[in-house]
């Protein structure tokens, strides 16, 4: 999308500088540009389609799937691209070089709004699905060539559409960045910095009255998986105990690798009994995994967990290290009560 409007916004600069000028020369490198940037305008927004897509659902087999007929209007206003040379269908370079809109230059508009409002409408359906911070992101996206390629419509002469998506990709990269400065690379979930901030800003900044509690977890056993099948094996492990998490807790918790094979899950509650019911769920979750997969280890969480009181005066930092004893302590009661277990068996 970026090459694609770098390569735009030359074009269009250079179409600027060529009307008027005479000369078959010049007629022949108008109609080029005219040609390739008529053939070109679609694609950043058809592109765009397929970049919403893939944020919305994650899915390479779904896109792949509907590339083709995703495809055929961009077929279509290549063809009639091509023919316009020749009959005038999206523009028409006059004898004095100088450009004016085809009879069916609306359909090359057309097919870019096409595109766009696709787009909308799947981000739109799938809000529930996506955070708040995509989600706006990628509605901002398409906003402002939106708006420019109306404006640009209806008032001839005006040229505004490619930096108005300038401005759209700035907002995709921005948001990419954030993400890759907040995001655990492996897991996708948030990092120990985004985990921070937020508890940073809930203190300073939540309601009076409102609570908010704490898990955190470790995978067990977890040095054994990467020593009896390799660290492919433990990453994947990762990757698999973040999707148990993901599957336990809602959209708006935050969901965290603290470090190492530790993760950490922050949840608005109303009282305590929702931190038990979310911890309840999660031994649920991973319990029915276990029971399921295929992979050679089974995936076990110890945890703590504990309701965060701003009149405490606790640190974020003191409060994780209450919350760590807490999970060591779970940690300790399981190797007891194996070593226990194995006691009487042997007995």
């Amino acid at each position: 999308m970026l090459a694609l409007n770098a390569v735009l916004l030359v074009l269009d600069t250079m179409q600027w500088i060529l009307i008027g000028k005479p000369g078959a020369v010049m007629r022949i490198l108008s109609l080029l540009t005219a040609t390739v940037y008529c053939a070109m305008t679609p694609f950043p927004c058809f592109f765009w389609s397929i970049y919403a897509d893939y944020q919305i659902y994650k899915d390479e087999d779904r896109i792949k799937k509907r590339f083709v007929p995703m495809v055929i209007p961009l077929i279509l206003n290549l063809l009639l691209t091509f023919l316009s040379v020749f009959y005038g269908f999206l523009f028409v370079i006059d004898q004095n070089n100088i450009y004016h809109r085809g009879g069916l230059f609306y359909f090359m508009a057309g097919v870019c709004y096409f595109y766009l409002v696709y787009s909308v409408i799947s981000i739109v359906r799938n809000r529930e699905s996506l955070e708040k911070k995509v989600y706006i992101s990628l509605l901002l996206f398409a906003l402002p060539p939106f708006l420019g390629g109306i404006i640009q419509a209806l008032f001839y002469g005006v040229s505004i559409v490619w930096a108005c998506t300038a401005l759209s990709i700035m907002i995709i990269f921005l948001n990419i960045q954030n993400s890759q400065l907040y995001t655990d690379p492996l897991t996708g979930l948030y990092n120990r910095r985004q985990l921070e901030n937020y508890m940073r800003g809930w203190i300073k900044n939540g309601r009076e009255g409102a609570a908010l509690g704490v898990i955190m977890t470790d995978l067990d056993s977890f040095k054994r998986i990467n020593d009896s099948w390799g660290h492919d094996a433990g990453d994947q492990a990762l990757v698999e105990a973040g999707n148990i998490l993901k599957d336990s807790f809602r959209r708006e918790d935050l969901i965290c690798r603290f470090g190492g094979d530790e993760f950490v899950i922050v949840l608005k509650i109303k009282e305590g009994g929702d931190l038990t019911d979310a911890v309840k769920r999660l031994k649920t979750n991973t319990r029915t995994f276990n029971e399921r997969t295929e992979f050679p280890y089974s995936i076990n969480f110890s945890v703590g967990f504990d309701v965060y009181d701003r009149e405490s005066g606790m640190s974020v930092q003191q409060f994780m290290k209450q919350i760590d004893l807490f999970m060591y302590e779970d940690k300790s009661r399981k190797k007891s009560a194996e070593k226990t277990g194995a006691g009487l068996h042997k007995i």
